[in-house]
């Protein structure tokens, strides 16, 4: 009896057991799907309520369904969409306290984890861990309002618009992965569009309660905005070029942005490029290994697209420009693209304290049609620095110039050191520059000047050059001293074939009557030039600066009207003497063969 009865206890005992597990099961499933019911609206009501208190009613949101799962602490939002209500906007433009800048979300699904429904119910305090966002479409658009600076400013902070509705609002994280970004700058006649895809966004730590709108290490309330773009590339506007970056990394805590590979890659080459345009048109190709901005002022570049920086570094760039000078000069005046002139056109302020240039490679090259080939300067391992970039009009009260202090190697021998002041207020686009050249071959600049002016030089040796210019956009002078030794070229002409062949007794009236092999000479003083070139509309910046440089090495090197001028009567008799000889040789050869007939 006693060995039957001992299973029946135990038996009994695990049925109990089991029961009580049921019905805690129960009772805690009914409770969850209670309070998920009830907490599904409140949730709903404060994730709508609050984006529409902070907003000012700016924004709405809309939602298919949102799931609630109360025992993991957990929500999924299906078919999201926040917009602007553009008849509030248009409102808020007429108040005079409307934002530049508005944006609209779409999103399929989004997951929040980790919720705390109690805290929601009982302290109106909505806290979440994590938010993951899956390939998004984000849209901002950009609206210039004139009137932005009389406007009044709205002083209520994000959480005193959504304090009736919540009392705190915190997220631990909120990923956006695989994000589609358009910026649409309405300013212009026909907007225009920046896009972005695969982009990933990350927002860490955001916080909305009565101190959190003090904390100026936050942007939109939010401690760190991270953004991340990887192998990306894009045609540009008129598909003549493609911008590809490699990797692109930004975030609000450390004021920074990184770029590491980004390259400006023309689609066609130098020649079918040119073909592209009836009148000449530069080429570019550009490539920076890496591009650093530090201590962006996110809130001026948010609120008031300012790009305010205390550093820029670009390192280890390559720059190459060509111009196919066969073709029709441009009819706009050039001078409107000298580099400060143009920093003035742009649409947003720019400040940037310091521009750092490490370890780039310059080369400007031009076919010349009359040689049927290309002439190359570049200047190589050009570094340096710029100080006080800005058009920002406060910066200029402060101080009114910009000035570049840069060093390169000009055809990868001569040492330039340079320093340019450009005038950022001046309306005729005033500058100055000086500096050295060191010592270098004039042969070096042979496979400039052969090609581009028909001339090779020998010999000669650079012993040192240095130069103080000043300028505006319609020409510059100053001062220049060369000092050098040996100098002998040849002048050359084409043969039968097109090939480029010294001219010897052109290149021999050259040197005996136009150059002055040394500088200073013997016992003559030192000759010191001082340039004078007025320029043409079609000439840039850069050309401008060479063409005032070259007048005065011309003086240096002995080269003057006068002389040109009986250089040429010589060269032209020459050739008068050249052409009689060879009628009279006719003459003879005639005569004689008549003779012989007889």
């Amino acid at each position: 009896m006693n060995q039957i009865a001992t299973p029946k206890k135990k038996h009994t005992v695990l049925k109990w057991v089991i029961s009580i597990i049921g019905v805690i099961i129960l009772l805690v499933g009914g409770a969850a799907w209670y309070i998920s019911a009830k907490w599904k609206p409140l949730l709903t009501t404060a994730i709508q309520g609050a984006l529409i208190d902070a907003s000012d009613s700016l924004y709405t949101v809309k939602f298919s369904d949102i799931e609630v799962n109360i025992l993991l602490g957990s929500a999924t939002v299906d078919s999201i969409e926040i917009i602007p209500n553009l008849d509030i906007y248009e409102k808020m433009k007429a108040h005079q306290v409307a934002p530049e800048n508005i944006f609209s979300l779409k999103v399929f699904k989004l997951s929040l984890k980790n919720i705390k429904p109690l805290k929601v119910y009982q302290q109106k305090k909505l806290d979440i861990k994590n938010i993951t966002i899956q390939n998004p479409e984000l849209s901002v658009y950009y609206t210039k309002l004139n009137n932005q600076i009389q406007k009044k400013e709205d002083n209520r902070t994000p959480f005193e618009r959504m304090k009736k509705t919540l009392k705190e609002l915190k997220i631990a994280s909120i990923f956006l992965t695989d994000v589609k970004f358009k910026y649409i700058d309405q300013s212009y006649k026909k907007p225009k569009i920046t896009a972005f895809d695969q982009m990933n966004i990350r927002l860490n730590d955001i916080l909305v309660d009565s101190l959190s709108a003090l904390d100026t290490n936050r942007v939109f309330n939010t401690r760190d905005i991270i953004a991340e773009i990887n192998n990306y590339s894009y045609a540009t506007a008129d598909s003549l070029y493609h911008i590809n970056i490699h990797h692109a990394y930004v975030s609000s805590q450390k004021k920074k942005l990184t770029i590491g590979g980004m390259e400006l890659k023309p689609r066609l080459s130098e020649m079918a490029f040119a073909n592209q345009f009836k009148r000449q048109n530069e080429r570019y190709k550009i490539s920076f290994d890496s591009i650093i901005v530090k201590d962006i002022q996110f809130h001026e570049l948010i609120d008031r697209r300012r790009v305010k920086s205390s550093n820029v570094t670009l390192d280890n760039g390559s720059v190459a420009v060509f111009l196919n000078r066969g073709k029709p000069q441009k009819t706009i005046d050039k001078g409107i693209n000298f580099p400060h002139l143009a920093l003035r056109r742009l649409k947003w302020d720019v400040i940037a304290d310091t521009v750092v240039i490490k370890s780039t490679n310059i080369a400007y090259t031009e076919y010349n049609p009359k040689t049927q080939a290309n002439g190359t300067v570049h200047f190589k391992d050009l570094s340096g620095r710029i100080f006080n970039v800005t058009n920002d009009s406060a910066s200029l009260i402060k101080k009114h110039t910009a000035d570049a202090y840069l060093q390169t190697y000009i055809m990868g021998k001569g040492k330039i050191d340079i320093h340019i002041a450009f005038n950022l207020v001046d309306k005729k686009g005033a500058f100055s520059y000086d500096g050295t050249l060191g010592p270098m071959s004039f042969t070096a600049l042979n496979p400039l000047t052969k090609p581009m002016a028909m001339l090779s030089t020998k010999s000669g040796e650079v012993q040192g050059m240095e130069f103080n210019i000043k300028g505006n956009v319609d020409g510059a002078q100053g001062r220049l001293v060369l000092r050098y030794t040996d100098l002998n070229i040849a002048i050359m002409k084409k043969d039968g074939d097109d090939n480029l062949k010294k001219s010897g007794i052109i290149s021999f009236l050259a040197n005996a009557l136009l150059l002055d092999s040394a500088n200073p000479k013997g016992k003559d003083p030192l000759k010191i030039a001082y340039p004078v070139y007025e320029r043409p509309r079609e000439a840039s910046f850069f050309n401008l600066m060479w063409k005032t440089v070259f007048e005065g090495l011309k003086t240096s090197v002995g080269i003057t009207k006068d002389k040109e001028n009986k250089l040429k009567e010589r060269a032209d008799k020459f050739k008068q003497s050249k052409s009689d000889r060879g009628k009279r040789k006719e003459e003879r050869i005639k005569r004689r063969e008549e003779r012989n007939s007889k």
